[in-house]
């Protein structure tokens, strides 16, 4: 068995690093070169580059500094929902400002903003778009139904909602959306992020339970409030989705229901409401999958039942 590589010193240990920053620090060609090290880019070496934040975190170390992330890239460093995963041959998406140089880099693909109205802040030691900005940039690309998901997902204070990573939540409220969106009049993407901002809603727990309410809406059926406050027995609760007047509550089962003690709660909430006269439609992904008429077709019937 061929000897393992010798250490690397500080401060290239566990984290990419540039060729010629070590080499000038004293490594050794063939340390650069050895099988421990991978190249993601040209130029940089990295220990190993087995997700999004870790292929960032090593093109980071060559990317100008008046360049950050955008698009699907910061999106998805954001954590805000896109409808595929992340794969190794998506590109990187650069954000850099209008009439500068355009990056070459092999594995990415670069995007012109206006720096003065799309701002940048650093998140987990990285450059990105700020959520805002980068939902502006999604714009571009991203049908309305999609886009409207991302603007639910800014505009929620849920806990619950998987994989956010935003600075706060709500990270904005819709005025304040709005106004963001004022300023950027007249920029690819704010017409259709505007139209999203209309259809979007507060408060939901999962980009499931955004495409749930869509397809309601979208079938001609009343929009039903999200997590609307029921009392029963002096005990509050929130269904998903939900017709207070006519009590019925849409319930969406998604993969939360792996917590078991999340389970067992939701469980006694569909007996307390369906004790109470409340019909409870529960939907699965299987449900909304397509243009969701599985979905559509239990809600109308629910409807009708209280018709």
């Amino acid at each position: 068995m061929p000897p393992l590589p010798a250490p690397l010193p500080e401060p290239f240990v566990g984290r990419p690093f540039l060729v010629g920053d070590a080499l000038r620090a004293g490594v050794s060609p063939a340390r650069v070169r050895a099988r421990d090290l991978v190249a993601p880019f040209r130029g940089v070496r990295a220990s190993a580059v087995d997700d999004l934040h870790a292929l960032a975190a090593a093109y980071a170390t060559r990317m100008p500094p008046h360049h950050s992330y955008g698009g699907t890239t910061a999106a998805r460093l954001w954590g805000l929902p896109l409808p595929d995963d992340w794969s190794a041959d998506e590109p990187l998406v650069i954000a850099r400002p209008n009439g500068s140089t355009r990056g070459r880099a092999v594995g990415t693909r670069h995007i012109a903003i206006d720096p003065d109205r799309l701002q940048s802040m650093s998140h987990r030691g990285l450059r990105l778009l700020a959520p805002g900005a980068t939902a502006l940039t999604l714009a571009r690309e991203l049908p309305h139904e999609r886009l409207v998901h991302v603007v639910d997902a800014l505009l929620t204070g849920s806990k619950r909602y998987p994989d956010l990573d935003l600075p706060k939540r709500p990270y904005a409220t819709l005025q304040a959306l709005l106004d963001f969106l004022e300023g950027c009049q007249g920029l690819r993407g704010a017409r259709a992020l505007r139209a999203a901002a209309d259809d979007a809603r507060a408060g939901v727990d999962s980009r499931f339970e955004s495409i749930t309410r869509r397809v309601i809406v979208l079938a001609g059926l009343p929009e039903p409030e999200v997590h609307p406050l029921v009392v029963i027995d002096g005990v509050e609760l929130h269904p998903d989705l939900g017709y207070l007047a006519l009590k019925i509550a849409v319930e969406y089962e998604g993969e939360g229901h792996l917590d078991p003690k999340r389970w067992a709660d939701d469980i006694l909430r569909y007996e307390m409401l369906e004790a109470a006269g409340w019909i409870v439609v529960r939907i699965t992904k299987a449900d909304v999958a397509g243009a969701g008429d599985r979905c559509a077709r239990r809600v109308r019937a629910a409807l009708a039942r209280r018709s």
